[in-house]
């Protein structure tokens, strides 16, 4: 029992477990088309939160402008095949190198601002970049967007009759996306963002170039973010302003981070588990009733949730845990010490406390 307890609070083995668990659900779980789309969809926004969940939960600089990461990822990839007759493989892979130049030259403008005035700056500068993406038509399709050809099956081009391979396709860049979240999350560098988000100016008196430090988690959060951007391009095989940038993707994928747990490993994980599947079957099976009714109902859930715990679900299963623990007469600090995830504290990231000097 105490073997199979630490290999479920091991990160490493439940991560293999999870994952050899997703990879078996087309097999016994998934028997139709609309459900395949849903856990396809999942995943996809499941790494474009992980990739939030480095500057925005390990970090505490809350962002919401992810979504000019994942439309850069989209759009690099979509013109790059539409007007150079690029490989789809080589698109994505440029979608990321512009999500992270365009990520270092914003986080030199934004990343003095703390809290709540780099979570509006962000905001600002998504509706801004879907502004521009409707401006230059010639450029960018403006408001019709563009649509990528169907080629059939040809996976050297990213694109496959069977839905199921853009399934496991995005399954491994789920996975890659939470190793590479994990292995942030236990160096030194992870150490140094998890101290600038618990108090950045202690951060700096012990050391920490804070700057420098957040402007790498920015970079690294893009590329993850325009990886999703271009998963989700070629699943989708089409892109506008609207479904690339704006205020509804960049809150959806702050959300989902929110609701699993900002700052835990497992949190985008949980919540795009959750929030995806629930926002498509609302969309579905509400259909027959007023325009926005599905997302009145989504906004209810995701609020109920968030006034339980704050902190998520992930926090709301802790909780729990140590009321158990104290009630046996344990330490509360023992539950947290038998895993290797990291809790976020209390810190939400959203003070006030203006820019750094």
């Amino acid at each position: 029992m105490t073997r199979l307890r630490k290999v479920l609070t091991s990160t490493g083995w439940l991560g293999l477990i999870v994952a050899v668990l997703v990879a078996s659900l087309p097999y016994w779980f998934i028997q139709t088309q609309f459900l395949l789309s849903v856990c396809t969809v999942a995943l996809i926004f499941m790494t474009a939160s992980i990739g939030w969940n480095i500057i925005s939960g390990f970090g505490g600089q809350i962002s919401f402008g992810h979504s000019i990461f994942f439309g850069l990822g989209a759009y690099t990839a979509a013109l790059f095949q539409n007007r150079l007759n690029g490989n789809a493989w080589v698109g994505v892979l440029l979608g990321m190198v512009v999500a992270a130049v365009v990520a270092v030259l914003l986080g030199l403008l934004t990343l003095r601002l703390r809290g709540i005035f780099f979570a509006l700056a962000t905001f600002a500068l998504t509706l801004t970049f879907a502004i521009l993406a409707t401006h230059f038509q010639s450029f960018t399709g403006g408001a019709v967007g563009v649509t990528l050809p169907i080629l059939g099956n040809d996976p050297a081009q990213f694109s496959f009759d069977n839905k199921l391979g853009y399934y496991y396709i995005a399954l491994i860049f789920a996975a890659a996306s939470f190793i590479v979240a994990w292995l942030i999350l236990r160096s030194r560098f992870g150490l140094q963002l998890r101290a600038i988000r618990a108090d950045q100016d202690a951060a700096k008196a012990c050391g920490v170039l804070a700057t420098r430090v957040k402007l790498i988690a920015l970079a690294l959060s893009a590329v993850v973010t325009g990886l999703a951007g271009g998963i989700y391009l070629e699943y989708i095989r089409f892109i506008d302003p609207n479904s690339a940038f704006g205020a509804n993707l960049a809150t959806q994928i702050a959300v989902i981070a929110f609701v699993g747990g900002s700052g835990y490993l497992w949190g985008p994980v949980i919540g795009a588990a959750i929030l995806v599947p629930l926002q498509q079957i609302l969309n579905s099976g509400l259909s027959t009733f007023p325009a926005g009714f599905n997302l009145v109902v989504y906004a209810v859930v995701v609020l109920a949730i968030l006034w339980f715990e704050p902190r998520g679900l992930l926090a709301l299963r802790r909780r729990f845990s140590s009321r158990k623990r104290r009630a046996k007469g344990d330490s509360p600090d023992a539950e947290s010490s038998a895993t290797d995830d990291t809790s976020p504290g209390s810190d939400n990231g959203l003070t006030t406390s203006g820019v750094d000097r």
